[in-house]
C-alpha cells in the first residue's frame, strides 16, 4: 500500500516540513530516520551533527537564595495584598477552604506563610500582580516559595 492511499483510507493530512525557515535538517542516509544539522567546527569546516547532540546556549542566572524571614515577610506582604482586595480574598478562602473567622487561627499554623505562597506560585496572574504591588520580581517571589516550601529535589 502506498503512503498517498493510507492518508486518503485514514483521512489524516499528510504535511511535508520544508527547510523554509532555515531549520537545517539533513537526513543522514547512514543513520536510521535521524535528523542532522550542519555545523561549524573550528576551523570552518562544515559537518553534520545530530541534531540530538548539540548543545543549546543557555543564560546562567545565579539563583540568589534569600533567608527564611525575608521569604517570611514576602509571604504576609502577599497576604496583606491578597486580603485587602475582596475578590482576591474571595477566591483564596474558597481554594485554601478557610473561613474568615479561622484565619487568625490559621495563621498561627507554621505551615501558613508557605501555603500563602503555594497559593500564589499556582495562579500566574496572581504572581505577576503582586510582582508589580509589591515591586520586585515574580522570580523573588518564587525563591521565597522555595524557600518556605522546600522541594525534595533541592
Amino acid at each position: 500500500m502506498r503512503l498517498e492511499e493510507i492518508v486518503e483510507k485514514l483521512h489524516v493530512e499528510f504535511v511535508i516540513l520544508n527547510n523554509e525557515h532555515g531549520l537545517l535538517h539533513y537526513r543522514c542516509p547512514k543513520a536510521a530516520n535521524r535528523l542532522f544539522r550542519l555545523a561549524t567546527s573550528s576551523d570552518d569546516d562544515p559537518r553534520l551533527k545530530p541534531i540530538d547532540e548539540m548543545q543549546i546556549p543557555r543564560m546562567k542566572t545565579p539563583v540568589k537564595k534569600i533567608s527564611v524571614e525575608e521569604a517570611e515577610r514576602l509571604a504576609l506582604e502577599a497576604f496583606s495584598r491578597i486580603a485587602h482586595d475582596e475578590e482576591r480574598l474571595g477566591r483564596f478562602l474558597a481554594i485554601s477552604g478557610l473561613q474568615i473567622q479561622s484565619i487568625r487561627s490559621a495563621a498561627a499554623m507554621p505551615g501558613f506563610l508557605a501555603g500563602i505562597l503555594d497559593y500564589v506560585a499556582a495562579d500566574e496572574p496572581l504572581l505577576i500582580a503582586l510582582a508589580v504591588e509589591l515591586e520586585t520580581k515574580p522570580e523573588r517571589i518564587m525563591e521565597a516559595h522555595r524557600t518556605l516550601s522546600p522541594s525534595e529535589f533541592d
